[in-house]
């Protein structure tokens, strides 16, 4: 599994993250069948709790 990441400071006070992941192998493939995605949800999560630190929210 390959990743990479842009982080992008825009006007604003706004930030922009872009990612790129190449899932290959059987690994992957199986975690991408599964529903819910754990891939995916995973990604949200990392997400949300960047939100919350740049929010400065207690825990994050």
């Amino acid at each position: 599994m390959l990743q990479a990441w842009l982080v992008e400071d825009l006007p604003g006070g706004r930030v922009r993250i872009l990612t790129q992941k190449t899932r290959i192998g059987r690994p992957a493939a199986a975690l991408a069948s599964e529903r819910p995605n754990p891939m995916l949800n995973g990604h949200r999560a990392w997400l949300d709790g960047l939100v919350a630190a740049a929010s400065g929210e207690p825990g994050a």
